[in-house]
């Protein structure tokens, strides 16, 4: 069966080589089989004493004029699977990483099944199971495939999953994200890590079945008991681990905040009465508020991360009225002509106090509104609130309501509303960013918040001139 992959995803396959010299040859040609799916082949040769470099020059001479590229990458030094993997992400250029291991178990053939999910904007990582069924695969050790499912057990109660298979070589990842993750493990401890790791993001994954020849001991095999007890440590590192990689305050944040539902829904609903038909979201980020807004005649997710623009773009990829684009509120020049005064709304939720020129931005959202249409800003609130929290988060600054009107007033705008939310949490920020000078929100904190969210909606009855949250409503005049 053949799927109708997307042609503009251009995928890279990723092969860590050590020691393959006699697979290496047949792996690559069958991965060359699949050349219509793919936008290049990176091998790494991971410091391999049998014969595998010469074997690689061979193969990359041969395939030296062929339409996907095939290039090398060598390691004096043999460090394990995962420093493979990391040492070829920083070649690959592809939007798409597929990883493929050099032996022969694992066959290119499913290539079209494991980009299927991600073509159609299904998933944001495919993992190619042996187990989950409608799969050929060779029958082999007993004791092998119990210590598999264990593990895979092991590593589904650190990362709260149910997949059937996480030992899998065949993952596929967006190559943003991959780099993103701060991947500690050397040796197959990267399945594992990995895994957590992305659950922690809250990405969609998908398990699609492939077939399998595996080898035994004998015929090259090299995972041993010893990589079950490091992919174990891996699974409890990156369990304990607080952070998902080399990612700033602001990103990690925006993953909390997703937890944070009925807050969410909450601040919503305060916009709500002011939302038209046709609305932009600038700042879209990972779509915490994005998907409550999909009940609009036209909707436009922009951001201007191009890692969330590429996520929201999968996340909502074949909806025809949902459209992710590039946007970067800090440039002038940074309205398209096919969005100027296109929309009756702007949402915009915790945006313009990462803008060094907010006002200049206001005049940018100002542009994309058609006459009459409204701007819809949150923002944090109380100049006097900010602390080691708000600089870890980017924070330029935090807002007072004169300054908010000020500001809207000066861009064009009729201010039509102005009022502050949460004023509970306000005690909880100042302790934080001002006293203990900490810069993330834990997920203990979160958890408290959110049984005391009822006193939010409560507090909400009464228009109290103190919150962290400010809420504007600007309304371009006619």
């Amino acid at each position: 069966m053949r799927y109708n992959v997307h042609r503009l995803m251009k995928v890279s396959v990723l092969i860590p080589v050590y020691n393959e010299r006699w697979t290496l040859r047949e792996l690559v040609r069958r991965v060359y089989e699949q050349s219509e799916l793919l936008h290049e082949v990176v091998a790494v040769d991971d410091g391999s004493q049998d014969g595998s470099t010469a074997r690689l020059e061979e193969i990359k001479s041969r395939y030296a004029s062929h339409k996907v590229p095939f290039r090398v990458v060598y390691k004096t030094v043999n460090e394990g699977k995962g420093a493979a993997i990391k040492a070829g992400l920083a070649c690959v250029t592809g939007d798409v990483v597929l990883i493929q291991d050099a032996d022969l178990e694992y066959n290119p053939k499913d290539y079209a099944a494991l980009l299927a999910p991600l073509a159609d904007g299904r998933a944001d990582v495919v993992y190619g199971s042996r187990f989950c069924g409608g799969s050929t695969r060779r029958v082999l050790l007993f004791w092998h495939a119990v210590a598999n499912q264990l593990l895979t057990l092991w590593c589904n109660l650190f990362s709260d999953l149910n997949l059937t298979d996480v030992w899998t070589c065949y993952k596929v990842f967006p190559a943003d994200m991959l780099r993103r993750l701060d991947m500690r493990s050397r040796g197959f401890g990267f399945e594992p890590e990995v895994t957590i790791k992305i659950a922690r993001l809250g990405c969609r994954i998908y398990e699609v079945p492939i077939g399998y020849e595996g080898r035994t001991h004998e015929e090259g095999k090299k995972i041993r008991f010893k990589d079950a007890v490091t992919g174990t440590l891996a699974m409890v590192r990156a369990w304990l681990s607080s952070d998902q990689g080399p990612r700033s305050a602001s990103e990690q944040t925006l993953r909390n905040m997703a937890l944070a539902g009925q807050y969410n829904l909450f601040l919503f609903a305060q916009i709500a009465p002011y939302l038209g038909r046709e609305v932009i979201e600038v700042g879209a980020g990972v779509g915490n508020v994005s998907r409550l807004l999909l009940d609009r005649d036209r909707l436009v997710l922009s951001d201007a991360d191009s890692g969330h623009v590429e996520m929201l773009g999968r996340t909502y990829h074949g909806w025809g009225y949902v459209q992710a684009r590039a946007l970067d509120l800090a440039r002038a020049e940074a309205v398209p002509a096919d969005l100027s005064e296109s929309f009756d709304s702007v949402v915009c939720f915790q945006v313009l106090e990462h803008i060094h020129d907010d006002a200049a931005a206001l005049g940018t959202i100002f542009r994309l509104l058609k006459p009459g249409g409204r701007v819809l800003l949150m923002l944090p609130a109380h100049q006097s609130l900010f602390g080691t929290m708000d600089q870890a988060l980017g924070h330029r600054r935090r807002y007072d309501a004169v300054d908010v009107r000020g500001k809207l007033v000066a861009a064009g705008f009729e201010v039509e509303a102005l009022r502050f939310y949460n004023p509970i949490a306000v005690p909880g920020w100042w302790l934080n960013g001002k006293v203990f000078q900490c810069r993330l929100i834990s997920d203990f904190q979160l958890s408290v918040f959110g049984k005391l969210h009822f006193l939010v909606r409560w507090l909400a009855r009464w228009d109290i001139r103190f919150g962290l949250v400010i809420l504007a409503v600007g309304r371009k005049k006619a």
